[in-house]
């Protein structure tokens, strides 16, 4: 494992806020995508929902001064996304700034993993072809019983920082 990445894996607060305030360099999102699709089978099954269940799935690249260094992902069951409405039209907005703003905000699991890259999507993988794998976090939160996911799988260049 890179050296000092075990503190961002295992980073308890708002990776957003941890981002901004750990370099000078402009934060941003770049929304990748976000709809209903079928969510990877893992987190289906922690969100005790069927794989043949669509979820909403919202995948943003952070940046850096336009440098991607996570790519995130997030996955909300139909009642939660109904529920948690707000979470639904962020657009460029950071999550992290709103589910954090949550007095009740539980995180209720952390899982770390390396991945093999070809998990993610082809526009992330191609950012990262030299490597075979990167390690990624996945967070399992509530708000007002309504559980949800966040995974954040930190880039190469992330590394390299």
């Amino acid at each position: 494992m890179p050296p000092g990445l075990v503190s961002w894996l295992l980073e308890p607060n708002s990776l957003t806020q941890r981002l901004k305030n750990s370099f000078s360099a402009p934060f941003s999102v770049r929304l990748e995508g976000q709809g209903l699709a079928k969510p990877f089978l893992a987190d289906a099954r922690q969100l005790k929902q069927r794989h043949q269940c669509h979820a909403l799935i919202r995948e943003v690249r952070l940046e850096v001064g336009e440098k991607p260094l996570v790519f995130a992902r997030s996955t909300l069951s139909q009642k939660t996304a109904h529920a948690l409405n707000e979470l639904t039209h962020l657009g460029n907005k950071p999550l992290g700034e709103v589910i954090f703003a949550y007095p009740n905000l539980q995180r209720l699991s952390l899982d770390i993993a390396k991945i093999n890259v070809n998990q993610l999507k082809q526009g992330i993988r191609e950012s990262i072809a030299e490597q075979g794998f990167i390690w990624g976090r996945r967070n399992t939160y509530q708000i007002n019983q309504h559980v949800f996911i966040v995974s954040e799988f930190f880039l190469p260049a992330m590394y390299q920082q």
